[in-house]
């Protein structure tokens, strides 16, 4: 089978979802053709300077998008029912290629895209939205629904509800949970999580994980200020993403206080992050939709960092993690500090909280989404 995955990298959730489909499709289909396209970015300017726009929003200032996000909303108006902006290079990538099987797990490139495509190569060719959202509401974009989509892959009952509310065909929704990297679906055995520094004593620690999208946005060091009095009582794990500069300010700032264990690491594999998963205490990230769909998969319990507000689509997590009793939100690192003395002087709490992970973990099933996958 010959499949093409429509993503872009407005964000992480949508890129490791596609690098997650393409690995699995390979062992799948030992014998088939996989191709992932960043297709906003590569087929227009216009999307390209979009794409670098949400990310510096992302980076520097969330509550930009509270706008933007709007904005966007209406970004099917430019392409209704098919392309406007960058029909030649996906026109020509379409007639290079000539898949069976597009997938779409980024909301802006399937509406549009998907009746661009099936004009161009024929009706035979099947097309399937991969859904990466929690929850429905205020955030949830109306570009995830494309009426050219043979199926929607949704990941929560929530997700289906919110479609069949907007009127999408029931029949054309497909509720199969996520699906991650394979190393995230492997053995717990078979993972170990890097040993935070300073030695034996450091590693018997809990281990909390200060988390940061691919891009590296952060706020690393105000936290590991306030974290500063757990000192022999704490290791921490912060992630710098792609982004040297910010591991070089963690690396500093921990050999600057070397009170308290910390430990920088670059971009992560699929390997290193399950492992991290499975072995952390806690992780503070921001509420996407990738990192909390993993820790939700792994039993990982999460603290929302919310500063500089939370973006629209973010509410989605937030939402759903609420109405289980698992969210834990902070906007400003002394309510980490607090949360953390919380935990550490009353153990029970933390306890009960975790137990609560592993009553709301999501269920995942590869082999049915690979059915889906062949007959769609």
């Amino acid at each position: 089978m010959r499949v093409l995955i429509f993503t872009s990298s407005g964000g992480t959730a949508h890129d490791a979802a596609a690098e997650a489909l393409r690995d699995w499709l390979r062992q799948w289909d030992p014998g088939g053709e996989v191709w992932i396209e960043q297709v906003l970015e590569n087929a227009s300017g216009t999307y390209r300077g979009g794409v670098a726009f949400y990310n510096w929003i992302q980076k520097y200032a969330p509550w930009i998008h509270q706008a933007y996000w709007c904005l966007m909303e209406f970004e099917d108006l430019i392409k209704p029912g098919t392309l406007l902006l960058g029909r030649r290079y996906v026109g020509d990538l379409l007639r290079s290629l000539r898949p069976d099987l597009i997938i779409s797990t980024h909301p802006h490139t399937n509406r549009g895209h998907f009746g661009f495509a099936k004009g161009l190569l024929g009706p035979q060719l099947r097309c399937v939205t991969c859904c990466t959202e929690l929850a429905g509401g205020f955030g949830f974009s109306r570009n995830w629904l494309s009426t050219s989509a043979d199926t929607i892959w949704v990941q929560t009952a929530e997700v289906g509800e919110e479609l069949r509310r907007r009127r999408y065909p029931p029949e054309r929704i497909a509720l199969l949970g996520p699906l991650l990297y394979p190393a995230y679906h492997r053995s717990p055995q078979s993972l170990l999580p890097p040993q935070p520094p300073g030695g034996s004593p450091a590693a018997e620690l809990p281990l909390l994980v200060l988390g940061a999208g691919a891009n590296g946005a952060n706020n690393h060091c105000r936290l590991l200020e306030a974290l500063r009095p757990f000192a022999g009582r704490l290791a921490v794990v912060a992630l710098a993403g792609r982004r040297q500069a910010a591991f070089d300010q963690v690396t500093a700032w921990a050999e600057a206080h070397p009170d308290l264990a910390v430990q920088a690491l670059g971009f992560q594999g699929p390997e290193q992050m399950a492992a991290l998963y499975r072995g952390a205490w806690a992780m503070v990230a921001r509420p996407g939709a990738r990192t909390a769909t993993e820790a939700l998969l792994l039993g990982c319990p999460l603290v929302f960092n919310t500063f500089g507000t939370t973006m629209p689509q973010e509410w989605l997590a937030r939402r759903y993690f609420r109405r289980r009793g698992l969210e834990r939100t902070i906007q400003r690192p002394e309510q980490l500090a607090a949360l953390v003395a919380q935990w550490l002087e009353q153990p029970e709490r933390y306890s009960r909280w975790r137990q609560r992970y592993g009553e709301q973990l999501l269920k995942s099933d590869p082999t049915s989404v690979w059915h889906l996958l062949r007959r769609s």
